[in-house]
């Protein structure tokens, strides 16, 4: 009879892929809305053109950064959450990645609250 337990993907594994694949997204937006949302670099072409330079931040782009953090909080924690139910070997991925994601969304709430909160107020 053959052994059928890592020939298909489970409900569980594809819960778990999915999740994580989507907080890596999320981080990603965080990236990209945190650039959009940046004061602008004072810069030395910038001052001989003397071109305006944007020294806040856009609170329509900081506005948008707590859903995104909390999105990738939350499905990294849902990862996290289903890995014991799939993995139970000593040779099952450990996911690291899911710990350095989680990390990474809270020095994300981290920067936000210290640094851009701290200057809008």
């Amino acid at each position: 009879m053959e052994d059928r337990r890592h020939k298909n993907n489970d409900a569980w594994l594809l819960m778990l892929r999915i999740c994580a694949s989507l907080g890596w997204l999320a981080i990603i937006a965080v990236s990209v809305i945190g650039w959009l949302g940046a004061p602008e670099l004072d810069t030395g072409i910038a001052r001989y053109h003397e071109l305006d330079i944007r020294d806040h931040w856009q609170n329509r782009w900081v506005s948008l950064l707590p859903f995104a953090l909390g999105a990738c909080t939350l499905l990294s924690l849902l990862a996290l959450g289903v890995t014991p139910l799939r993995s139970r070997r000593k040779n099952d991925p450990k996911r690291i990645h899911l710990l350095i994601l989680l990390a990474l969304a809270l020095a994300g709430y981290a920067f936000y609250w210290l640094q851009i909160l701290g200057n809008t107020g």
